[in-house]
């Protein structure tokens, strides 16, 4: 598999996930992550914490990327997504469709692809639409 595919798969994965440590399982120790929400932290631990508390308050979270981009050299990528997460509380409540953007910073280390920042925000009332 080549490189592009390989990182585009780490943020599908990171997409899917349900649990603080499928969601950090590419981190390194000195990942920076800036969440949607509030808060930042360095480092794995932390923020497994956050996604699990997150998640557990959740009965489903259904991510769809309608659309990825992808920027990648030798040792370094980029990749910027656009996605809609679909979620279901707890009591089977049905939360609106919330529009998120993603940005994933990673890098080659010892042959294997690292996340060294991850960036999400939120884009309420917005078609997910990249003006070309």
């Amino acid at each position: 598999m080549n490189d592009k595919k390989i990182v585009e798969n780490i943020v599908k994965e990171i997409a899917k996930s349900f649990s603080g440590a499928e969601s950090t399982k590419n981190w390194t120790k000195e990942t920076i992550w800036f969440d949607a929400a509030p808060y930042a932290s360095v480092g794995a631990e932390k923020a497994k914490k956050v996604f699990d508390e997150a998640f557990d308050n959740l009965k489903s979270c259904n991510v769809t990327i309608l659309d990825m981009r992808t920027f990648i050299n030798e040792n370094s990528a980029l990749v910027c997504s656009v996605q809609k997460w679909d979620t279901v509380n707890k009591d089977v409540s049905v939360n609106p469709p919330f529009m998120m953007r993603q940005t994933d910073y990673l890098e080659k280390r010892n042959g294997e692809w690292k996340v060294l920042h991850e960036h999400t925000s939120a884009a309420q009332d917005w078609n997910g639409k990249i003006d070309e």
